[in-house]
Order: C-alpha cells, then sequence, then structure tokens
C-alpha cells in the first residue's frame, strides 16, 4: 500500500499533466477526518487557489481536474 507521500506525488505529476502546478500540500484536521489543504497555480489564473482534499478522494478530485482542463 502507497503512503500519503506517494498518493500525493503522483497527484501531482498528473496535475502537472495538465499544466497546473502545485505549489504545496498542508495538512489540516487531525484523526481519522483529516484533510489536505492543496495550493496550486493553473494557467487560468493568476492567483493560487485552494483545494480541500481527503486522501480517498484524491482520485475524484483528479478526474474533476481532468474533466475542467481537458
Amino acid at each position: 500500500m502507497k503512503n500519503i507521500q506517494d498518493e500525493f506525488q503522483v497527484f501531482k505529476e498528473e496535475l502537472g499533466k495538465l499544466n497546473i502546478e502545485v505549489q504545496k500540500v498542508v495538512k489540516v484536521g487531525n484523526g481519522s477526518m483529516d484533510f489536505h489543504e492543496v495550493f496550486y497555480k493553473s494557467p487560468r489564473y493568476e492567483d493560487v487557489k485552494s483545494v480541500y482534499v481527503q486522501r480517498h478522494n484524491l482520485d475524484n478530485i483528479l478526474a474533476k481536474f481532468k474533466q475542467a482542463y481537458h
């Protein structure tokens, strides 16, 4: 099983293919309901944007990015 750093590395690489640069990933929350705030810069915006994700939802969030940026 992959650890959280590996999963986010794959997430970053996949977003990179869409010209979305992940600036940083910050863990927020604690316990079993931990979230991560992903700060990213995309070609569509001048500002850095962020999105909250849970580890088990990375694939869903990635699919939404692919749909929006393809």
